[in-house]
C-alpha cells in the first residue's frame, strides 16, 4: 500500500494515562506482572550486581563489573517499563526502588568529567572506549546503553515528572552528540540497535518544551541528528571509528539502510534498528527510508514470521534465517518477538493499515504472555514450536535481556489499543482488548463487542471510527443502535463517521471459528501440516494432556475433519485419524506444568504441501485451509 503522506491523517498514540484496560483477560494478567514481576526483575538485577556496578562507578573504583556489558541497558529497560506501568498501577515502594536505582545512576555519570556513563567500559577497560585499543564495540554495547538511557528518561519524567533520570540521559546524549557525526567528529553507528528510536524520543519530548529543554542543556535538534546519522551511515565503513569497523549483515551494517530489502542478521538488533527507520522517517518525512522499511517489514510478515508471532530462526548469531527457512525447533528469542512489535507499532503510523496489527496482534496474544510463567517469575529466552521435553523457563538468566524487554512492552499495550489524529476526529480501534479512552471532549469504551462514545460538556461529537476487521474474524459487521450501520471498508478498517452521542451504541460482530492454517509450500518444515488457532490464539498439544510421555508418539496424524471442538475450560479436543482423541492447549500456557513434550504442527492426513505449485500464495506465508464453529 502507498505511504501516508497527509500529515493530518497520521495516527498517533494517545497518552499513556488516558487509556484505562478493563479487558478481562489482559487487565488481571498486567495487575499481576505490577505486584510480582516488577519486584522479582528488580530484586534478580539487584542481586547480580547491577546496580553495585554504578556504585563501584561512582567511587572510582576499578574492575568488578557484575553482569554481561550491557547490564546497564537492560537496567534502563526496566525502568522504562516500570515507569509505564506505574502510571497504570501506582506502587509507591517501587517508585521509591527506582529513585534509589537512579541516584546510582546518577552520581556514577557525575564521576566521568565528560558525563559519560557505561559502567562495563569505565570498570573493565576505560581505554577501550568505542572498542578502540583491544576493545570490541559489539561486545561494549556502548551506544545500545546509551539509548536505553535516552527512552527510560523520557518515560520516566513523563510518568513521575521526575526529571532525575532524563538529567541523565541528556547529559550522555549531549556527549554523544559532540562526538558522533561527520569529520572532524567520529563516524559510530549503533553496533546493538536502539538509539536510533531513543534518541528520536528524546528529540519529540524537548524539541517543543523550550523551559525544560533549557533546565537540563538539551540539544534536542542534535538528538535527531545522532539518530539520523547512526541510520544514514550504515554500510560505511571505510571511516568507522569503532572497532571492529563493521558487523555486517549481524548488524545490519552490511548496505545503506535505505537500499535494504531484507530481516538479516541478529533478530533483536534488526527489528530494533526497523523501528529506528520508521521513527526517522516519519520525523523527516524521508518517504525512501520509510519505504525500504516496509519492503524489509513484508520480507518478514510473509517469508520469515513463526506462527507464534516470533521471529529469529537460528540460534547461532540469534539471526534470521533464509526465506521460508522456518524450523519448528527455531530459536525465536522474546526480545526479537517483542521487537517485532515495536516496528509494527512504528509502522503503521506511516502505513495505517490494519495487516499491521495482525501481525502485531498474533505476538501480544501468543508469543508475549508465554514468555512468563503463569506465577509471573520465571521467563523464556527461546520460544520454540515444538520442544522433546527439558525445556522450562528460567527463574533468571546469565544474558536476561527478556525480562526487561518484556517490561516495556506490556508498560506500553494499553497505549495501542487505540490510536488517532492530532485533531482528534479520526480514531483507530487496533486491538480488541477492552478498555476506555479518556478524551478532553468524550471517552470512547470498548466493552463486550460494544463501542460507546459519550462526549463531554455537549450532545454530540462529529468523528470517524475505523474498526480494525481482524483476520481471523468472519461475518464482520457492524451495528448502531440495534440496525445495520452504514460503514465502508478502508485498508481493513470498517469506517463508520458521523455525529455520535451518548445514545449512540456501535455492535461489533463477528464470528470466530476454530481455523486450521497450512504454511506455504516452501516452507519444508511443515509441508503436510497444519496449525489451530481460535481467534488469534495459537493452540498447541502436550504430552500430559494426551495420556503420554512419548516425543514420538506426540507427532500424530489428525483426521482432515478432525471434529475440533473449543471445550469451557478454553481447550480444544479433536480426533487423530486413527480415531483417537487428541487435546489442545493455548500455547501461551505451556510448559506451566512441567518440561513435557509439545509441539504446535501437527500431520494432516491427505494435505499436499507442493513447492511447485504456489497458486494462491502471493503475498502470504499461513492460510486457513479448514474452519469448525467454535
Amino acid at each position: 500500500m502507498p505511504l501516508n503522506t497527509v500529515k493530518e491523517m497520521t495516527p498517533c498514540y494517545p497518552d499513556i494515562a488516558r487509556v484505562h484496560m478493563c479487558d478481562s483477560r489482559f487487565a488481571p494478567w498486567l495487575d499481576k506482572i505490577c505486584k510480582i514481576t516488577v519486584p522479582d526483575v528488580l530484586t534478580k538485577f539487584e542481586k547480580d550486581g547491577a546496580i553495585n556496578n554504578y556504585e563501584r562507578v561512582a567511587a572510582g573504583l576499578k574492575g568488578g563489573h557484575g553482569g554481561p556489558p550491557w547490564f546497564h541497558g537492560l537496567i534502563c529497560e526496566c525502568i522504562r517499563g516500570i515507569s509505564d506501568l506505574l502510571v497504570l498501577h501506582y506502587d509507591a515502594d517501587i517508585d521509591a526502588r527506582l529513585d534509589k536505582i537512579i541516584d546510582s545512576i546518577a552520581r556514577a555519570q557525575a564521576a566521568d568529567p565528560e558525563n559519560y556513563i557505561n559502567p562495563y567500559t569505565t570498570l573493565m577497560c576505560p581505554d577501550k572506549r568505542w572498542g578502540r585499543n583491544g576493545g570490541n564495540i559489539r561486545w561494549q554495547h556502548e551506544t545500545y546503553d546509551a539509548g536505553c538511557l535516552a527512552e527510560a528518561g523520557v518515560h520516566h519524567y513523563i510518568a513521575t515528572g521526575k526529571t532525575t533520570l532524563l538529567s541523565v540521559a541528556v547529559k550522555m546524549c549531549n556527549y554523544l552528540a559532540d562526538f558522533i557525526g561527520d569529520a572532524p567528529k567520529k563516524n559510530v553507528v549503533a553496533e546493538h540497535s536502539l538509539p536510533e528510536e531513543a534518541f528520536t524520543k528524546l528529540y519529540l519530548l524537548l524539541k517543543d518544551n523550550a523551559a525544560l529543554s533549557a533546565e537540563l542543556g538539551a540539544k534536542p535538534e542534535e538528538y535527531l541528528r545522532v539518530a539520523k546519522y547512526f541510520i544514514d551511515h550504515k554500510g560505511d565503513n571505510e571511516t568507522r571509528y569503532t572497532f571492529p569497523p563493521f558487523n555486517q549483515e549481524y548488524a545490519q551494517d552490511h548496505r545503506p539502510a535505505r537500499e535494504q530489502r531484507e530481516a538479516v542478521g541478529h533478530a533483536v538488533r534488526a527489528t530494533l534498528f526497523y523501528t529506528g527507520m520508521a521513527a526517522v522517517a516519519l520525523e523527516t518525512d524521508d518517504v525512501p527510508l520509510a519505504e525500504a522499511c516496509r519492503t524489509i517489514w513484508d520480507d518478514v510478515v510473509q517469508k520469515k514470521l513463526h506462527a507464534n508471532g516470533c521471529v529469529g530462526a537460528i540460534r547461532n548469531d540469534e539471526k534470521f534465517g533464509q526465506q521460508y527457512e522456518l524450523p519448528n525447533d527455531a530459536y525465536l528469542e522474546t526480545c526479537a518477538g517483542v521487537g517485532l512489535g515495536f516496528w509494527g507499532c512504528r509502522l503503521f503510523r506511516l502505513y495505517p493499515e490494519a495487516s499491521i496489527w495482525d501481525t502485531v496482534e498474533n505476538m501480544v496474544y501468543n508469543l508475549l504472555p508465554a514468555s512468563l510463567s503463569d506465577t509471573c517469575d520465571h521467563y523464556t529466552y527461546e520460544n520454540p514450536l515444538e520442544t522433546r521435553g527439558g525445556y522450562e523457563r528460567w527463574s533468571w538468566h546469565g544474558c536476561p535481556c527478556c525480562p526487561p524487554m518484556f517490561l516495556k512492552f506490556v508498560g506500553s499495550m494499553h497505549q495501542l489499543i487505540f490510536a488517532q489524529t492530532k485533531d482528534g476526529g479520526n480514531i483507530w480501534l487496533n486491538l480488541y482488548i477492552d478498555s476506555e479512552l479518556d478524551r478532553d471532549d468524550c471517552t470512547i469504551l470498548l466493552k463486550d463487542g460494544k463501542l460507546t462514545v459519550t462526549p463531554k460538556g455537549k450532545d454530540a461529537i462529529s468523528m470517524t471510527l475505523r474498526l480494525r476487521i481482524p483476520e481471523w474474524a468472519r461475518n464482520y459487521r457492524l451495528t448502531r443502535n440495534g440496525a445495520e450501520a452504514d460503514y465502508k471498508i478502508v485498508d481493513g478498517y470498517a469506517v463508520i463517521s458521523g455525529e455520535f452521542t451518548a445514545a449512540d451504541e456501535i455492535g461489533i460482530l463477528y464470528d470466530t471459528p476454530i481455523v486450521k492454517y497450512e504454511a506455504h509450500p516452501y516452507v519444508g518444515a511443515d509441508h503436510g501440516r497444519v496449525i489451530v488457532k481460535h481467534g488469534a490464539v495459537l493452540y498447541c498439544a502436550e504430552s500430559i494432556d494426551n495420556g503420554t510421555t512419548s516425543w514420538e508418539d506426540l507427532d500424530f496424524e489428525i483426521s482432515a475433519d478432525a471434529g475440533l471442538k473449543l471445550c469451557e475450560n478454553g481447550n480444544i479436543t479433536g480426533n487423530k485419524t486413527d480415531g483417537t482423541p487428541f487435546t489442545l492447549i493455548k500455547y501461551y500456557t505451556w510448559n506451566n506444568r512441567g518440561a513435557h513434550p509439545m509441539r504446535v504442527w501437527f500431520r494432516q492426513s491427505g494435505l499436499v504441501s507442493d513447492p511447485m505449485n504456489t497458486e494462491g500464495w502471493e503475498g502470504k506465508l499461513y492460510r486457513p485451509c479448514a474452519e469448525y464453529e467454535a
